[in-house]
């Protein structure tokens, strides 16, 4: 994966929370970064890579699933930052994401 120009996350890419085995491929939930007159934002979006070799992007999410909107996301240590490290597939086929604000503590969807 790389960074797209114009797009969400035209700066760089970052990695996120491990991949999770799907139906139809690996899911992957990463960071990107937008340049906004306010500085970077750091968001987050969703990739699905093929199973047999994950090197293979299938598909990449067209927007942003969660970006820096509280404000104790988007002002603190580091402002404007969503981050991920964890998420869990649950037994109802829905992810539950754990995220990090702000470089100062965490939320949960």
């Amino acid at each position: 994966m790389k960074p797209e120009p114009y797009h969400w996350d035209e700066m760089k890419i970052g990695p996120g929370a491990p991949p999770i085995k799907t139906q139809e491929g690996w899911l992957s939930i990463y960071q990107g970064v937008f340049e906004s007159m306010d500085g970077a934002v750091y968001r987050l979006g969703v990739a699905l890579h093929d199973f047999k070799d994950p090197s293979k992007i299938i598909g990449v999410g067209n927007s942003w699933i969660l970006q820096p909107q509280a404000p104790w996301e988007v002002t603190g240590y580091v402002h404007n930052v969503v981050f991920t490290c964890c998420a869990v597939a649950e037994s109802d086929e829905t992810v539950k994401i754990y995220w990090g604000e702000a470089i100062l503590q965490a939320g949960e969807t």
